[in-house]
């Protein structure tokens, strides 16, 4: 009995180190391309402050959304989000993107955060992204938006992958209340996205 306490203690220790936050992530600047940001905002007439980065290159149990702050250049939060189901080979990671509908794919490439909306999942609350790119043009017909759902998880989960959408950027409802405050709080509440892959 003692010895199977024992290795039942080791095997938890094992798979709670294997999950460790420590572990190394990919190097990833979410300021790297603030000059196409600040000129996309100006011709776009967007939000000046905030621009949500999404780096899809980075494992889905990874905090891999950013929200940045433009005039003082700092990450204000990291939150945990889903790729498309057709994207990933049960990897956690993206490997694949779409703008064909039905494919249940992301899309890549730069998007507005437009009106807000009802949703059936999550929160219930919704908004509409309209892709600005060659890569995402599609992004309304196909009703990729930005909203919540209950199985994602807002702590990282590495090495093991988190839920997927069918194509949507998708968050856990904690997650989603802080992006509705802060875009209810801003004048221009168009806001800029950038989903990398």
């Amino acid at each position: 009995m003692q010895k199977l306490l024992i290795i039942l203690l080791l095997g938890f220790s094992y798979f709670g180190c294997s999950q460790s936050a420590d572990t190394p992530r990919m190097s990833f600047d979410p300021f790297e391309k603030m000059a196409s940001y600040k000129s996309i905002i100006k011709k776009r007439k967007l939000n000046v402050q905030y621009v949500f980065v999404i780096n899809y290159k980075e494992h889905s149990g990874r905090k891999r959304l950013y929200v940045i702050d433009i005039l003082h250049n700092k990450i204000v939060k990291k939150i945990m989000v889903a790729h498309g189901e057709k994207s990933e080979t049960q990897t956690g990671y993206a490997t694949d993107f779409s703008n064909v509908s039905g494919s249940n794919k992301s899309s890549i490439g730069y998007a507005i955060v437009s009106q807000r909306a009802y949703s059936k999942w999550g929160t219930h609350v919704k908004y509409w992204l309209d892709g600005i790119s060659k890569t995402n043009t599609n992004m309304r017909p196909r009703v990729m938006v930005l909203h919540s759902y209950e199985y994602v998880p807002e702590y990282e989960t590495y090495p093991l992958p988190i839920v997927t959408s069918l194509g949507c950027v998708m968050i856990s409802k904690t997650d989603m209340t802080y992006i509705d405050s802060l875009i209810n709080k801003q004048k221009n509440k168009r806001l800029l996205m950038d989903i990398q892959g």
